[in-house]
């Protein structure tokens, strides 16, 4: 599979194309996903100009479509400050090291309150999620894989394939993101 992934993400054409296939690709592999309990996926990118984490593609899901539909703030609007201490997005950037969590208000701490951060959560069936930085890539960035399944009854399987699919992505996106891609608003 991850052949066929490094395939796909290596043939976009543009940083957009690239950036969607990112979150997108892996569902192309239905029944992988499907017994990994796997049901979106988020791509975020650092810019250390206005100190902000920027979330720059959500998965083309049934569960993400919900969870951005309850949401009280647009997706691209969700923005986490760089250095805010109780957010796991922006530690996963800071240590290089992965984090999880059974609740979004760590996921969206400060951008919303931890009730909205709630209903995302609820609107989009999810039971945990993983922050995976992206190693050497721009300003830094992550992948958050969320989970329709408690994380006790997460595997090796889906720690391997977090692992594996963040390092491909990072391959992809190191040559394209030597300069920020997200610009200041």
């Amino acid at each position: 599979m991850y052949g066929q992934l490094d395939k796909i993400l290596s043939g976009c054409n543009t940083k957009d194309d690239l950036l969607q296939a990112v979150v997108d690709a892996p569902f192309r592999y239905q029944m992988e996903m499907t017994k990994f309990s796997l049901g979106i996926i988020v791509l975020l990118l650092a810019n250390t100009k206005d100190g902000l984490i920027h979330r720059v593609a959500l998965s083309s899901t049934e569960l993400a479509a919900a969870a951005k539909n309850v949401s009280a703030k647009r997706f691209e609007d969700i923005k986490i400050p760089l250095d805010y201490p109780s957010n796991i997005i922006a530690e996963a950037i800071r240590t290089q090291q992965p984090q999880r969590t059974v609740d979004w208000k760590y996921l969206f701490a400060p951008a919303l309150t931890a009730e909205e951060a709630r209903l995302n959560q609820a609107g989009g069936a999810i039971a945990c999620s993983a922050v995976h930085p992206l190693h050497d890539v721009g300003d830094g960035g992550a992948i958050i894989y969320s989970y329709y399944q408690y994380p006790e009854y997460l595997g090796e399987s889906q720690k391997t394939f977090m692992e594996r699919y963040t390092e491909l992505v990072s391959d992809r996106l190191r040559p394209l993101l030597t300069t920020p891609l997200v610009r200041p608003t």
